[in-house]
């Protein structure tokens, strides 16, 4: 089975929390883009355990980080989760669909997709060291971004 280019896969990736709590994934997304929340959620709709490391708080980057306006000349060319998140927000208008949006209403969509596929989401991590063998990650190293200097890392 292939895996689009634009996850992380890994075979085995594990957690290790102050707790020294063990988590295995199948699949390690870094980064609560829009693209990465739907990566996480692709894969996951696809039954692999996924979690999703961010060092942001909320999901959804730009989207929802304040760029609420969608510039795209050929609208009917938006497909697929991109096109059911255009629809999300349109209901929340109580619209077909809508192309601009105020930035909480789409960390809302963007939750409710992460809660939907249940991905885990590890927020505040920085990627602080990568693992390979050969050229694949087998694990990812992250440190607490609110203090990076004082916490341990964490090994996905």
């Amino acid at each position: 089975m292939r895996y689009p280019s634009f996850v992380l896969l890994f075979l085995f990736c594990t957690s290790s929390v102050a707790a020294q709590e063990i988590i295995s994934v199948d699949i390690c997304v870094y980064g609560a883009t829009s693209g990465g929340v739907i990566a996480a959620v692709t894969a996951a709709r696809l039954g692999k355990k996924v979690i999703l490391v961010t060092p942001e708080a909320h999901p959804g980057g730009m989207s929802s980080g304040g760029l609420g306006n969608t510039d795209i000349g050929n609208k009917s060319a938006i497909t697929g989760l991109a096109r059911d998140f255009y629809r999300r927000v349109g209901r929340h208008y109580r619209k077909p669909e809508q192309w601009v949006f105020e930035p909480h209403v789409a960390e809302d969509i963007f939750k409710t997709y992460i809660r939907e596929a249940a991905v885990t989401v590890l927020y505040h991590q920085c990627l602080q060291a990568v693992f390979k063998k050969g050229t694949v990650i087998q694990e990812i190293q992250t440190v607490d971004a609110d203090h990076p200097a004082t916490e341990p890392g964490t090994l996905i």
